[in-house]
């Protein structure tokens, strides 16, 4: 067998028939592992502390006010900045037709179960927002008496992150059909039960190609459209409309691209966890890391300039609302975490992937990829924390800045539980999902074909359409 050939690209796995893809795939999903289930074991213990943390939180300031819930409100927009963001490193390259995004679609599809653990966190936030009458918001609910649109902002909110979900979770199963039908003819018990059910007599006919294509491509549409809606309303209503005076329409599309960067940071770690733990060497190789980390070093840059276009608006004002701005997200108390988030989002992974051999790799960008996630998670806290920091949410103006809020124990074990119930959902969800997209691979394999260049083996690829 060949080791490997030009651009980075693995061969071995051409060299492998269907039969032997889905045996190794499904193998993997259905073996038993003791490390596995202690990992499982250990991600619910970090979730019930989670859980404890809340309890804690609700019984010393209750659900009556907004202002003790600021960390888990960071916890949210950091699950829906990158685990719910993640599909999208599947839908994108899909639409373009891109193949090196085969072997990892399903990891970023998979991520869409966190969606659960959304829709808990957003119950206890709903009921301690304040009402959108008497102060300014995105829906305008002041301006009109009888108050307009009618259930604004929690029904819009509620049905945003919903449909988000129930999408998400469209994508997942319309993706893995191919597979779950493949799955069906070796399962046996409950799993050839539900296999069977959600296989929906999946047969391979040339009709069920071209319905499952269409499918994906109208939930993959769908999906990106609710998943820029939801940071719109996230960012709006839990955090922007809660400091008075504050209107940045930037903002919304900052956290929109931050969401792209933390996905791509998002899918990457992950592949590099399945291709050790899982053995998919052959399968996620160089040139899903490279290709991502081109993507992650151009949506740093962009969310540098986003950032940076809201910023300077506030920089060169100088009204006393704006200085209070200023002093309350950047310069004040978080101006430490402020300083972090630039050094994470922004100048690492730009001095680190400029540089071929960093980008061209696969533990470099790994690398590039926790550090994205350490500086969304920071601007996060900064975000949130300030913002459910004020206390007169009805005032035309921030008049004065608040002191920092320093975490709790508490709110130490809700942060934990909330990132650990996101991974703990996708960990559960290996064992019934292929974690590989056996079908896109196997079509990848079909328009492949490696020819010799001179005294090196090159990757040949078909372009059917």
């Amino acid at each position: 067998m060949h080791n490997g050939g030009p651009h980075g690209h693995h061969v071995d796995l051409l060299e492998r028939t269907s039969a032997e893809v889905n045996k190794e795939v499904l193998g993997w999903t259905t073996r038993t592992s003791s490390k596995y289930w202690l990992l499982v074991l250990a991600l619910a213990a970090v979730t019930v502390l989670g859980v404890i943390g809340f309890i804690m939180k609700a019984g010393d300031g209750g659900l009556d006010s907004h202002l003790p819930w600021g960390y888990l409100a960071a916890g949210l927009a950091f699950v829906l900045t990158t685990s719910l963001s993640a599909p999208l490193i599947a839908i994108a390259p899909r639409l373009a037709k891109a193949h090196w995004t085969r072997p990892i679609s399903r990891i970023a599809e998979l991520w869409s179960v966190a969606g659960l653990l959304v829709l808990l966190i957003m119950i206890p936030l709903l009921i301690t927002l304040p009402s959108a009458a008497d102060r300014n918001t995105m829906w305008f609910y002041n301006k009109i008496a009888e108050g307009w649109p009618p259930g604004a902002p929690y029904l819009y909110i509620v049905l945003t992150l919903v449909f988000l979900v129930i999408n998400g979770f469209g994508l997942l199963w319309a993706s893995a059909i191919p597979d779950f039908a493949a799955a069906r003819e070796n399962a046996t018990g409950w799993r050839k039960t539900w296999y069977t059910r959600l296989s929906l007599g999946w047969v391979g006919t040339k009709r069920q190609w071209r319905a499952l294509r269409a499918g994906l491509g109208v939930l993959g549409a769908l999906y990106f459209m609710f998943l820029v809606f939801a940071h719109t309303v996230v960012s709006f209503d839990f955090a922007q409309s809660l400091v008075p005076g504050q209107r940045d329409s930037i903002f919304p599309t900052w956290q929109a691209l931050g969401g792209i960067q933390a996905a791509l940071a998002t899918v990457i770690v992950t592949a590099f966890i399945v291709r050790l733990a899982g053995g998919f060497k052959d399968y996620i190789n160089i040139n899903q890391f490279w290709s991502l980390a081109k993507l992650m070093l151009a949506s740093s840059l962009l969310w540098m300039y986003f950032w940076w276009s809201g910023f300077i608006v506030l920089w060169y004002g100088k009204t006393p609302l704006q200085q209070n701005l200023l002093d309350l997200m950047w310069f004040g108390p978080y101006l430490t975490i402020f300083i972090m988030t630039i050094l994470l989002s922004f100048a690492a992974p730009l001095l680190l992937l400029m540089w071929n051999g960093v980008r061209k790799s696969i533990l470099g960008p790994t690398i590039v990829a926790v550090l994205i996630l350490a500086g969304a998670f920071l601007d996060k806290i900064r975000i949130y924390v300030s913002s459910y920091s004020i206390e007169d949410v009805n005032a035309h103006a921030l008049d004065h800045v608040p002191a920092g809020v320093t975490p709790e124990s508490a709110d130490i074990m809700i942060l934990m539980g909330v990132v650990s119930g996101s991974i703990l959902l996708f960990t559960l969800a290996l064992k019934f999902v292929p974690i590989i997209n056996m079908w896109e691979v196997r079509e990848g394999m079909l328009l492949q074909e490696i020819r010799p260049l001179k005294k090196l083996p090159l990757k040949v690829i078909a372009k059917p359409e």
